[in-house]
């Protein structure tokens, strides 16, 4: 396995599965950890490995500096995903920032010559034409506490009244807000990668309309999938997400030939 920068990404095996035919990796969203794909597990068939990344200044690591560039993190996890070491096929999923990550760990990817995943799921962020998180985000950090609440959800917003709990959540929270406004879109031709798109039907940052403006960066467009819930509805909707990005994991796999038949495997 390729050896891990110490102040990179840390790609961390949710559920060890040799015998998995793809791995899934779960890119996390603003301030989160790996762990917060865990409760994934229960709804993954054996034939999907799943996968995620440990990123500086966040939890075991939060002594560490945050990485806000974009493209240097999308260097980083390119090197991870696509493991010399590994020759099975592999898709992505990422929420909220986690997609940005993921969009541009594809195209990294595809600059270096290095494989594709066989699929891609982008939930609860827009894309990234017209400065589009510059527009969206701007507003919401210049309005306080009130703003960065609308970044959060439900009852992880208590933590905004605790100076010390704020310090230790809220700094992971913000970094990941200056990597969005970092970014800066590069005209590039459409990803030829499946893809999936995802939402909650009352996500204040994000709707349907919004998630379709990825479609023009990808080679076939998809419809998104939208769940009850908020920004974070993947935690009230795990179970019934998962099996979905499951169900899109295996026609995307068979048409590829890459894992025959996905669909129907235990």
């Amino acid at each position: 396995m390729r050896s891990q920068e110490p102040d990179g990404p840390e790609r961390i095996v949710l559920g060890e599965r040799p015998e998995a035919a793809v791995r899934l990796y779960g890119l996390p969203p603003a301030g989160a950890g790996a762990d917060f794909y865990h409760r994934w597990l229960a709804y993954l068939p054996g034939w999907v490995e799943l996968c995620s990344v440990r990123l500086p200044g966040r939890g075991p690591r939060a002594d560490q500096p945050s990485l806000t560039d974009p493209f240097d993190l999308a260097a980083r996890l390119a090197g991870i995903v696509d493991d010399p070491d590994d020759a099975r096929p592999f898709a992505v999923f990422g929420h909220s920032v986690g997609a940005l990550m993921a969009f541009e760990t594809m195209r990294r990817l595809r600059r270096d010559g290095g494989r594709l995943p066989v699929w891609a799921g982008l939930s609860a962020l827009r894309g990234p034409q017209d400065r589009a998180y510059a527009k969206g985000l701007l507003p919401l950090l210049t309005n306080g506490t009130e703003g960065l609440a609308s970044l959060m959800d439900g009852p992880a917003r208590w933590v905004l009244g605790d100076a010390t709990l704020m310090a230790a959540l809220g700094t992971p929270l913000l970094a990941d807000c200056l990597l969005l406004l970092h970014h800066r879109h590069r005209p590039e031709p459409p990803l030829d990668v499946p893809l999936g798109l995802y939402g909650g039907t009352q996500d204040p940052t994000t709707d349907a309309e919004q998630l379709s403006t990825w479609n023009s960066l990808f080679t076939e467009p998809a419809e998104p999938r939208m769940f009850r819930g908020s920004h974070m509805y993947t935690n009230e909707q795990t179970e019934a997400l998962a099996q979905q990005v499951v169900a899109d994991l295996a026609v995307a796999c068979d048409r590829a030939a890459a894992v025959p038949p996905c669909r129907g495997r235990s």
